[in-house]
């Protein structure tokens, strides 16, 4: 049992690590970009990368659960473990071919997209990246230390490149390249880095079908993750234009960055927990709720309080502090989120409750659509944070109803 909790602790530190540079990276170049490319070109480059964000979603197909899980369980097995990871390896570069056919579809026939097709294009880096990064293999045989190094190492160079190239609005381009370079590059390391651990195995078509009809109900959870993750952005582009989709992304930027707080915590603890008994599940998740939840609220306390300050310190823009508002609203999302990625990030994944799992993030994906292309259209910005704070709390209410009214009827003891 220690051996297990210093494996949980040495993994929670690297993945820690790596949020951390996810919440400082963007502190350092964000406001930079924000007042080099204005509002309107930073708002295209945000678009741009939202919509990378969501072919990203299609790229993983819930490997990043199932995978990882699989992982565990394999990882003393060398012959079984190969396997399944050339099996992964297979499908994702069937999914990396598929994602940028849709992305040119996306730059010939829709007409925002074509004004402006390269900044979607370059931003393909991130897809790409992220999609040879085996991060799943990694976290399955607990050497999160890996990623760490990695994935650091290459986003800190590239992101620290764009104050050497990045000088005016028209240098707006090299946002996407750089970053995506950044991705490309600690993809690759991750990828040769991952071979030592396994030998190659020809795919076996038969076993890919498994595995992609098993992660056929997360890759579906996690694209109605993205309707309200990085559909927000999008939205606000079509109907209010890239200065305001721009305002309102530099402050989910923040929002994320600090919403990402949580997420070493669950990516450490999720091989091991996924391995226990049902009732042992239970009765962790029932432990750490209530720490969770106050972090959370003590956060959005933070922002309510302080936003004017925060925004001022990070962005140094009249206009976007103008906005205050939104981010004060914004900052319920460190609440709603911290709980509802308690159940459906953690809990529901572990108990192999997927279907379940589903159920809950395709309504939220859909809630945050109807709501936001409604509102949008009346109250534009305002109308976008209503919708990502009111998902995240009606994706909380979902989850435990379901935790409460359904699963501990059914889990076994």
């Amino acid at each position: 049992m220690n051996k297990e909790k210093k494996i949980i602790v040495k993994n929670y530190l690297a993945l820690l690590f790596i949020q951390g540079a996810n919440f400082i990276l963007p502190l350092i170049i964000l406001p930079y970009l924000v007042r080099v490319l204005g509002s309107e070109k930073f708002g295209l480059v945000m678009i741009a990368q939202s919509v990378a964000l969501f072919l990203t979603i299609i790229v993983d197909f819930g490997f990043n659960i199932s995978a990882t899980k699989e992982v565990a369980y394999l990882k003393n097995d060398k012959e079984k473990l190969s396997q399944f990871y050339w099996n992964i390896v297979f499908v994702k570069l069937i999914l990396i071919i598929i994602t940028f056919i849709i992305l040119l579809g996306m730059t010939f026939f829709i007409n925002k997209f074509k004004l402006d097709p390269l900044v979607y294009l370059f931003s393909f880096g991130l897809v790409l990246g992220q999609a040879i990064f085996p991060t799943w293999f990694f976290q399955g045989i607990e050497k999160m230390q890996v990623i760490t190094f990695v994935t650091v190492g290459a986003k800190l160079f590239f992101t620290l490149s764009l104050f050497f190239v990045v000088f005016s609005p028209d240098d707006y381009l090299y946002v996407p390249i750089f970053n995506g370079l950044g991705f490309v590059i600690s993809g690759l390391f991750g990828f040769i880095f991952s071979l030592q651990y396994v030998k190659f195995i020809s795919p076996k078509l038969l076993q890919i079908k498994d595995i992609i009809k098993n992660s056929s109900s997360l890759f579906f959870s996690n694209l109605a993750v993205s309707f309200y993750t990085s559909s927000n952005v999008i939205i606000l582009g079509f109907f209010a234009g890239d200065s305001i989709a721009g305002i309102y992304s530099s402050m989910e930027k923040l929002i994320l960055a600090i919403k990402s707080i949580y997420t070493p915590v669950y990516q450490a603890i999720f091989p091991n927990l996924s391995t226990k008994p049902n009732k042992k599940v239970r009765i962790f998740i029932d432990k750490i709720r209530i720490p969770i939840g106050i972090l959370g609220a003590v956060i959005s306390t933070i922002i309510f309080f302080e936003s004017k300050i925060i925004l001022n310190f990070v962005f140094n823009d009249p206009i976007i502090t103008s906005y205050n508002i939104v981010f004060q609203f914004l900052g319920l999302i460190s609440l709603f989120s911290s709980l509802n990625m308690l159940y459906v990030t953690l809990y529901f994944p572990s108990i192999n409750k997927y279907k379940i799992r589903m159920k809950i993030l395709i309504s939220g994906g859909f809630f945050n659509l109807i709501v936001g292309l409604v509102f949008v259209q009346f109250f534009t910005i305002y109308g976008v944070a209503f919708s990502a704070v009111t998902t995240e709390f009606f994706i909380l209410i979902l989850a435990m109803y379901f935790y409460y009214k359904k699963i501990n009827k059914k889990v076994a003891y």
